[in-house]
């Protein structure tokens, strides 16, 4: 029973990081949101490099690569913190989860992988459960102001879990998250700076802390995940992963009190077993 706790933490990381993140952009805007939750992960990431005394080394060849790895990994963010911004942490949290799909879409063209049927039929139900989350209140399909953000997003994190693998294997996985998270920080908040967004601490600085806690949720659930994968295996890390629409659709529902009809709950629930289905 002990080896299924780092899953499990992760799970509750990252099912709690949507609404921290709406909590954030609620309290001082999402230009800070996203700049502080990615100061605190790389202030974390840093430390922890100090502590373990990784050994910093980049090759020079990875240079291109890494330059637009970062580019698209940091204009997800902004999108996704967007995408937050216009709609509801319990819609776009489960909804962004397409991008699984689109990763095990570029996983067959692009790396040569086969699916198994489970992972074509849950592929099948992601998307149309989303369709069913993404329709408006009145079940009415039409473009809503989050949609266009959300798109983005997806399509960016689509590419970069796609491409990681390449980072991870050159640099490992502690090294890469490191690099890739301080580039993309680095980018989030020059970003901004560049387009005249305030950036300086809110007032009260406490208005600031469930854009901390949504950094320190990143590392702790990226952290508790790769420990569960040396721990159970892969395959049912991700199907516990699977789950974090759930543990978000709770707490938003709590904390947010955003509330959803129940064909809404239905598809969320359905997304997850289609989740589980690509996965395991």
């Amino acid at each position: 029973m002990l080896e299924f706790l780092p899953a499990i933490g992760s799970l509750l990381a990252y099912g709690s990081m949507g609404t921290a993140s709406k909590s954030a952009i609620n309290n001082i805007g999402r230009h800070r949101a996203v700049a502080y939750s990615y100061v605190v992960l790389v202030s974390l990431l840093t430390i922890g490099a100090i502590i373990i005394g990784s050994a910093v080394s980049f090759p020079q060849e990875l240079l291109p690569a890494f330059a637009l790895q970062i580019s698209i990994g940091a204009l997800g963010s902004i999108s996704e913190y967007k995408a937050l911004h216009h709609g509801k942490a319990s819609v776009i949290v489960p909804v962004g989860r397409i991008s699984s799909v689109l990763v095990l879409a570029a996983s067959i063209a692009f790396l040569s992988e086969t699916p198994g049927v489970f992972q074509i039929i849950g592929a099948l139900m992601i998307v149309c459960a989303a369709l069913v989350v993404a329709r408006d209140e009145g079940g009415k399909a039409r473009v809503e102001p989050w949609m266009p953000y959300l798109a983005l997003s997806i399509l960016c994190r689509a590419y970069y879990y796609t491409s990681i693998k390449d980072f991870v294997s050159a640099l490992g996985p502690f090294q890469a998250s490191l690099f890739l998270e301080c580039g993309i920080a680095a980018f989030i908040i020059s970003f901004h700076l560049l387009r005249g967004k305030d950036l300086s601490l809110p007032k009260p600085a406490g208005l600031a802390a469930p854009a901390m806690a949504a950094g320190c949720l990143l590392f702790f659930g990226s952290l508790l995940y790769s420990y569960s994968v040396g721990s159970i295996g892969a395959g049912m890390t991700s199907a516990i992963y699977a789950g974090t629409p759930i543990v978000n659709t709770v707490l938003a529902y709590f904390v947010l009190g955003e509330k959803l009809d129940r064909m809404k709950y239905a598809a969320i629930a359905l997304m997850v077993l289609g989740l589980i289905m690509i996965f395991v």
